[in-house]
């Protein structure tokens, strides 16, 4: 299965127009035609739980919130989202 497959599957159960207009949802980084290798699911994705899907060699991570909330204008790693962001782009997840 691929990352656009699950979002697929994701979007029947929970669909996008149930999302507040300030929500941040959908694919936030990453390649939509990636084969999942596992999907680690969690609350927020802070450095640790990218970390932890590394590990368990998940290149899928679900959220309940999103890392990216506001737009990013630099990714170096001044901060725990471009830290989480980072490590999740290095590691192909």
């Amino acid at each position: 299965m691929t990352v656009k497959e699950a979002i697929s599957e994701i979007e029947k159960k929970i669909p996008l127009k149930q999302a507040e207009s300030f929500d941040n949802v959908g694919l936030l980084c990453g390649n939509p035609d990636r084969e999942i290798t596992g999907i680690l699911v969690c609350h927020d994705a802070l450095e640790n739980v990218v970390e932890e899907a590394v590990s368990k060699n998940c290149n899928l991570i679900v959220t309940f919130h999103p890392i990216i909330f506001s737009g990013l204008k630099f990714l170096t790693g001044k901060n725990y989202v471009e830290k989480a962001v980072l490590k999740a782009i290095e590691n192909k997840i």
